[in-house]
C-alpha cells in the first residue's frame, strides 16, 4: 500500500523540469535583473548580477519564455521543456533606447476611478505622489530608484537568492527593545500585497509597469483605506498603481 500511495508524487515528480540560462547584452556583458517570464504562467525570475537565472518545476512539453528588461528589446523564446531534465538557453538582448515623448498638459476629463482617488489624496497633501510622467522623468532601472528620492524611505541591500536586493524600510524604529527595522506595507492596485522572505518588491514590479505611486512615512498620513493593523501599516504604506489597474477600469 505504501508504494502504491508514492508512486502518483514520483510520476508528478517526473513530469516538469528546469530552465536554466543566462541572459547577456549584444557585447556578450551579461544582464542582471532581467525579468524571466514563463508565458501564460506566473511563474517569473530575475537574472543574477552574471546573468544566471533558473527556473525549477515547468511542466514538460512546449513552452514560452518571455525575457526582457528596461532599455533593451523584449524577446519571446520557445523551448522545450523535457521530463525530469535541464534545458539550458542563452539570450541576447538588443538596447533599445526609449525616447520620451514631449509632454502635453491637459485637463484629463476621464479619468478611471483608481486615478481620481490618486488625484484626490494628492490634492489633500499628506503623503509623497508621483505619476507616471514624473516617474518616466527620473528613468528608473528598478522600482527602488524611484523611492529613493523620497524623504525617510531606506532602501537596504539584502543577499538573496538572485543576487544582491533589496529591501524597503522607514527611518524610524519599532518596539520597546531597542531599535529594529521598520518593513512598510505594500498595496498593489488598491489590495494588499505583503511582501515576505527573501523576496524584494523589485522582483514583482517593474517601474515600467507603474503609472502612479503614493508613499506615506507614518500612522498620521495613512488615508483610512490603507490603514491595516491587521498587517502592520504603522510603519509607513507604499501604494502602487500599476497599467493593469488602468486597463481594468477602463473595460468596464
Amino acid at each position: 500500500m505504501p508504494l502504491l500511495l508514492l508512486l502518483p508524487v514520483q510520476l508528478t515528480a517526473q513530469a516538469v523540469g528546469t530552465i536554466t540560462g543566462t541572459v547577456t547584452a549584444t557585447d556578450g556583458a551579461p544582464l542582471g535583473l532581467a525579468r524571466i517570464v514563463l508565458v501564460g504562467t506566473n511563474d517569473v525570475t530575475l537574472t543574477r548580477d552574471d546573468g544566471r537565472f533558473s527556473m525549477a518545476g515547468v511542466s514538460a512539453g512546449s513552452q514560452i519564455i518571455q525575457v526582457k528588461k528596461i532599455g533593451y528589446e523584449a524577446v519571446l523564446l520557445p523551448i522545450e521543456v523535457h521530463a525530469g531534465e535541464t534545458v539550458n538557453v542563452s539570450v541576447s538582448l538588443t538596447v533599445l533606447p526609449v525616447p520620451l515623448s514631449p509632454v502635453k498638459v491637459e485637463a484629463d476629463r476621464e479619468l478611471t476611478p483608481a486615478m481620481r482617488g490618486f488625484e484626490e489624496r494628492r490634492a489633500r497633501g499628506s503623503g509623497h505622489f508621483f505619476n507616471r510622467v514624473e516617474i518616466a522623468r527620473m528613468q528608473p532601472r528598478v522600482f527602488t530608484d524611484v523611492l529613493r528620492r523620497v524623504p525617510g524611505v531606506q532602501i537596504q541591500p539584502m543577499p538573496g537568492p538572485f543576487g544582491t536586493g533589496e529591501l524597503v524600510r522607514m527611518a524610524r524604529t519599532i518596539g520597546v527593545m531597542g531599535a529594529r527595522s521598520c518593513p512598510v506595507l505594500f498595496y498593489m492596485n488598491g489590495a494588499p500585497f505583503p511582501v515576505t522572505g527573501d523576496i524584494p518588491i523589485n522582483f514583482y514590479i517593474d517601474p515600467d509597469e507603474v503609472i502612479a505611486l503614493e508613499i506615506y512615512n507614518g500612522m498620521s498620513q495613512i488615508p483610512p483605506q490603507f490603514n491595516s493593523n491587521l498587517l502592520n501599516a504603522r510603519c509607513g504604506v507604499i501604494v502602487i498603481w500599476t497599467r493593469t489597474a488602468v486597463d481594468s477600469t477602463q473595460s468596464r
